[in-house]
């Protein structure tokens, strides 16, 4: 197994809700806390129904739209952005044309907003301005609802799975079509692919694929006997998903089905909430053990075909009927918190959540209706500085940690602990903290005292506040560095005051966040350097791995300019275990080649599996051909 140590990009803020799903493993679930009342913040007027997942980035709402039942108005439909805290229009992208609506959900990354189009194209649109800035091919011929699928950012790219043909399509950023899968068949609508780790997960209507975008590949596939109509839900190990007949549980390495229960889906994704999967169905909202199965409890309603989201201890979902409700309920006990009905509109039509599935940001809920209206549910509470969001990956190593009140005490601590996590992540954000090892001694962790400068205040001090260590939204049993973490993990530390009663954490109140989502990885990368170089010679890179243990490895630095031509080396190397060395890769530019950027990756193989499979793929590196 190789170690290689991975410089990640920060990610947005959690604060911000930027694809359908939440994140990329579609898992449903925000650190931050959704409204507890069913109060509006505002309501806005739409031209057409709102039906497509919205997402929420920057102070902006982008709500996908597409024709409601009065066919003689033709409103403006496409693409609608809103002020998140107002509900003031700022601008409308008409798509493809004034027939081209969308019901996919919008995904927004880098200043880009995507989503298909039910003209069967992906569509890129300027965030700020609106403007198209690309649009695909017809990659779906599914008819009236066109692309339906939600894409997916991950690890710079943009995926989405056409309906018509089960086919998972890679785009750059820059709208270039670099692969596609063709898993065969069709899909359900509004089934979208979902990712972790470094695979991709996505469904025709019988069988689940893993494939792995490094090597182009399928890991696994299963058959099912039953038809699946929602979005796969991943967790650490589990990969959830709802068909016709059953709620499926399958092992994500493998593809083994793990588990089964007689719970009827819709194209509703389930949601997870550590170990707690909730499902929507055609009688109401389950709550399932993910471990088991087991049913821990039910909230009666009717249909619902939106997909649930989590966030705190709330569980918000809406139904599909005639007069549709939009639920809050809790996560533990299933007890409603609040609900908001329609009207009934008597003229035939429904007035239902139906496509819409909710996002929430800033403590707001943001829902479509098919009455013609869009509703911002909360106060409106401005979120808390967010110091730190982003990635991190770890892998099953020590490394050394020095308290900030004991300068000659040295602790090995694990790296796959809070505290590792944490450590990482001050790498990444160019943050400090400090511990104290003062309990540790009694209690085998370390007392976090300040992140980023901002300190504990006096405790004995009415409102005073503190750091306080989440774990996928719930609080965490033990003190800094005394707490194991899994892949697909949301750490999150948050500052704020304490009930004076319970002594619970206040997150709702916090002034400030640090969030990790944990990657583990088998193989991570700290130095990726390059040299440019010019046609007829070579581009050097030095790569620096660390094996975990000995054998031999192959490094592959490869990738392509924005026309697709390619470049490639490689190197090998033998290490002993927790041996650590700078490997350089020679890169040749053939004569021909064309002058300009290149963006290069390293990949990792074990020597006995190269080429089928690659431990790691770096983020890219830009370098210039002369």
């Amino acid at each position: 197994m190789i170690c290689i140590l991975l410089i990640l990009l920060i990610a947005p803020a959690t604060a911000d809700y930027l694809m359908f799903g939440a994140d990329e493993a579609r898992t449903g679930a925000i650190s931050s806390g959704g409204p507890l009342t069913n109060a509006t913040l505002w309501v806005a007027e739409t031209a057409e129904y709102a039906e497509g997942s919205p997402a929420v980035h920057d102070g902006k709402v982008f709500v996908p739209t597409w024709p409601d039942m009065n066919f003689t108005d033709n409103e403006p439909m496409g693409l609608v952005c809103y002020d998140a805290g107002t509900g003031a229009e700022l601008w409308t992208n008409e798509l493809g044309g004034a027939a081209v609506g969308a019901v996919s959900g919008a995904a927004v990354a880098d200043g880009h907003v995507y989503l298909g189009g039910t003209d069967g194209k992906l569509y890129c649109v300027d965030e700020e301005t609106g403007a198209t800035l690309w649009s695909s091919d017809t990659i779906d011929e599914t008819g009236y609802f066109g692309l339906s699928s939600s894409p997916l950012i991950f690890n710079g790219k943009v995926y989405t799975l056409s309906a018509s043909d089960s086919v998972l399509h890679e785009f750059s950023p820059d709208g270039d079509e670099t692969w596609s899968f063709a898993i065969g068949g069709g899909a359900a609508y509004f089934v979208s692919p979902a990712a972790a780790g470094s695979k991709i997960y996505c469904s025709n209507m019988t069988a689940l694929s893993c494939i792995d975008p490094a090597t182009q590949k399928e890991v696994w596939n299963t058959t099912l006997q039953d038809v699946i109509l929602s979005t796969p839900t991943v967790n650490e190990n589990t990969l959830f998903c709802a068909a016709a007949i059953k709620t499926h549980a399958f092992d994500r390495e493998t593809g083994d089905e793990l588990w089964n229960v007689s719970i009827a889906g819709t194209s509703s994704s389930p949601a997870l909430n550590g170990d707690s999967l909730y499902v929507g169905a055609n009688d109401g909202l389950h709550c399932l053990d993910t471990i088991t199965g087991a049913e821990r409890w039910t909230f009666p309603s009717a249909k619902i075909t939106v997909s649930p989201v989590v966030a705190d201890e709330t569980v918000y979902f809406a139904t599909n009927e005639e007069a549709g409700s939009v639920y809050a309920v809790n996560a533990t006990s299933g007890v409603e918190v609040w609900s908001y009905t329609l009207e009934a509109p008597g003229d035939g039509n429904f007035a239902a959540f139906y496509a819409s599935s909710p996002a929430i940001s800033d403590g707001v809920l943001y829902i479509g209706a098919e009455d013609n209206h869009f509703y911002a549910f909360g106060e409106g509470v401005p979120g808390p500085e967010t110091i730190f969001d982003g990635t991190v990956s770890l892998t099953d190593t020590t490394f050394t940690f020095v308290p900030s009140n004991n300068v000659t005490g040295s602790y090995q601590v694990n790296r796959t602990t809070d505290l590792g996590a944490l450590d990482a992540a001050a790498d990444l954000g160019g943050f400090t903290f400090n511990a104290s090892d003062a309990w540790y001694g009694s209690y085998g962790s370390f007392s976090l005292e300040s992140i980023n400068g901002i300190a504990n205040e006096d405790w004995t001090q009415p409102a005073a506040r503190s750091w306080s260590i989440f774990i996928n939204n719930q609080s965490a049993t033990r003190g800094l560095g005394g707490n194991t973490l899994k892949d697909g993990d949301l750490l999150a530390f948050f500052y704020c005051p304490v009930n004076q009663t319970t002594y619970a954490p206040l997150i709702e109140e916090a002034d400030a966040v640090v969030r990790c989502r944990v990657s583990m990885t088998d193989a991570t990368l700290s130095a990726l350097k390059l040299t440019g170089g010019s046609r007829g010679g070579s581009v050097r890179a030095d790569v620096t791995v660390s094996a975990v243990n000995g054998g031999g490895y192959v490094v592959v630095v490869s990738g392509t300019d924005g026309n697709g031509e390619t470049l490639a080396g490689a190197g090998t190397v033998h290490l002993a275990a927790g041996q650590s060395a700078g490997i350089p890769v020679i890169v040749t530019i053939p004569l021909q080649a064309r002058t300009g950027a290149y963006t290069l990756h390293a990949g990792i193989y074990h020597i006995e599996d190269y080429p089928q499979h690659c431990l790691f793929t770096s983020e890219g590196i830009e370098c210039t051909v002369t």
